[in-house]
């Protein structure tokens, strides 16, 4: 029976299995996304649960195939303390993975990036964390577009024009593209690293730029944690 060595992983989702156990979806630093069986996983432990998300650990499985069993997890450190409304942004984080990496396939650099936006997040931070993450994903998957010039013309990405996306050529501005040219240089600019802080509404753009990137990948079905987001934020008043 194959074994792997140890290494660091985080847990991104888990359900019951049988009686006793878990299927747990890990993302570890080495080998990305990996399924797990977590046998006796529901079973009462001294010092309280280790599998649960946001926490490091330290984890090694054996066996062959497109799941795993979870041979060890122990904890690598503290778990990230995400309350409210960061709790949902970090379980939306954690569907991405889920939905978007393959298994088996590494992503050491979404790894680190996604270990510094749980650190953010429990720092209060809000936007900035989520976009990097998920332009590294993007990026990581080879799915991003040009983010810094027009693909129709080449001309450079410029914070006061505004720019449309089409899925089969990227970023186009105003005079190369037919769409109306919705999402202004500045969120885009942002998405790249090179604004710091453009504004709540250019922000707002920036999301719903990078929302249109994903969208073709994640398919049809919703992200349940956005819909538990959304819900969360009706009940306390914000849009």
């Amino acid at each position: 029976m194959t074994a792997s060595a140890p290494q660091k992983a985080y847990v991104l989702h888990r359900r019951p299995y049988r009686e006793t156990s878990l299927l747990v979806e890990l993302f570890s630093e080495r080998d990305g996304r990996v399924g797990v069986v977590a046998r006796g996983g529901r079973k009462p432990r001294k010092g309280g649960p280790v599998l649960e998300p946001f926490r490091p650990l330290e984890v090694a499985w054996t066996g062959r195939g497109e799941l795993r069993n979870l041979a060890g997890a122990e904890p690598a450190g503290s778990a990230a303390a995400l309350q409210g409304e960061a709790l949902y942004l970090g379980l939306y984080l954690n569907e991405l993975l889920v939905r978007l990496c393959p298994r088996f396939d590494p992503y050491p650099r979404v790894f680190e990036v996604y270990e510094q936006a749980l650190a953010a997040l429990a720092g209060g931070e809000r936007d900035f964390p989520l976009r990097r993450l998920e332009r590294c994903l993007v990026e990581d998957l080879g799915v991003a577009p040009d983010w810094g010039r027009c693909s129709g013309c080449g001309a450079s990405v410029e914070p006061e024009e505004y720019y449309a996306l089409e899925a089969e050529r990227g970023l186009l501005c105003g005079a190369c593209s037919p769409a109306e040219a919705a999402f202004p240089g500045r969120a885009v600019r942002f998405l790249a690293g090179a604004e710091g802080d453009p504004g709540p509404e250019d922000r707002r753009r920036a999301r719903d730029l990078m929302r249109a990137v994903l969208g073709p990948h994640l398919g049809p079905r919703p992200l349940e944690s956005r819909a538990l987001l959304q819900s969360v934020r009706r009940r306390g008043g914000r849009s």
